[in-house]
């Protein structure tokens, strides 16, 4: 089960709540109450992409949004950052450092600014190619906090 929180329509930003209070919490109300059972929750941050960027822009909060983020940026979570271990593929054989980068359209690039698709992997035969991480403000909706992940906090 995943929870990810309201998209903030006032500047009166939060970070997502610890996650395992939080799985407690919803595993004995959703079991009492509707009889319900689940293995985890993951608890996940609203990166300002996509929709979530369009509903902040909407309300004049991006920009507020990205500051609060990074103001709440923790050097613990980059250890466990997915685009540190984790690519991410389109349909065409284009690689991204994560699942936020492919969503923006950031691929990752050679040095001197080749796209990296699954064949230049294969042909090279290594990740050695893969030079640096592309980063972007929204990369601090990772960092926040707890960290924020597909597989919920990072620490």
């Amino acid at each position: 089960m995943v929870y990810n929180p309201q998209i903030p329509a006032t500047p009166a930003f939060a970070l997502a709540p610890d996650q395992q209070p939080l799985e407690q919490a919803y595993k004995t109300h959703l079991k009492e109450q509707f009889e319900i059972t689940f293995n985890h929750l993951f608890v996940i941050t609203n990166l300002p992409i996509g929709r979530t960027k369009f509903q902040l822009e909407h309300r004049q909060l991006h920009q507020p949004y990205l500051q609060f983020l990074e103001g709440h940026f923790n050097a613990s979570t980059v250890a466990h950052l997915m685009c540190r271990h984790q690519l991410s593929v389109d349909y065409q054989g284009n690689i991204y450092d994560c699942d936020f980068n492919q969503m923006e359209n950031v691929p990752a690039r050679t040095l001197e600014g080749e796209l990296i698709t699954v064949q230049k992997l294969l042909e090279g035969g290594s990740l050695d190619v893969i030079h640096e991480v592309k980063t972007a403000p929204y990369c601090y909706g990772c960092t926040a906090g707890s960290g924020s992940s597909c597989g919920g906090s990072l620490l």
